[in-house]
């Protein structure tokens, strides 16, 4: 009587291991990497020695040409602003939340002061706060 052995090579390969390896690398990258927000128009801000205040949810850009933005979208006119400012404001105030009534302004060091006048007086007819960015020195 003969025994014969049924072990054959299994020409399978398990992708399991090699699938956990790549979603371990995922994840690693994901939270090593740093988000940047990019903006809709290039501004070199003014320098400041003083701590970075917590930013707003939105945001308007004034570059020294006199163009305007609101978050990523570059505005045809500075008129704009008037119902995107109240219009997140008035929101904020419905949502009560406190964080959600800062508008960050980040005007060009070589603008005119009067961009950031019309801005800063559009916030404070909402009721609104406004934060000014700058760079640390």
């Amino acid at each position: 009587m003969s025994i014969r052995t049924r072990n054959k090579p299994n020409a399978e390969f398990s992708f399991a291991s090699i699938a956990d390896i790549v979603f371990l690398l995922l994840i690693y990258f994901m939270l090593t990497s740093s988000f940047v927000q990019q903006s809709a128009l290039k501004i070199e801000l003014p320098t400041s020695n003083s701590e970075k205040p917590g930013k707003g949810g939105n945001y308007v850009s004034v570059t020294n040409d006199g163009q305007y933005a609101w978050n990523n979208k570059v505005l045809d006119d500075r008129e704009e602003l008037w119902d995107l400012i109240g219009e997140s404001l008035e929101a904020s105030l419905q949502d009560e939340d406190p964080s959600n009534d800062v508008i960050t302004l980040r005007v060009d060091k070589r603008a005119e002061f009067d961009g950031a006048a019309f801005v800063m007086a559009i916030v404070a007819e909402n009721q609104g706060k406004i934060v000014i960015l700058t760079e640390k020195n």
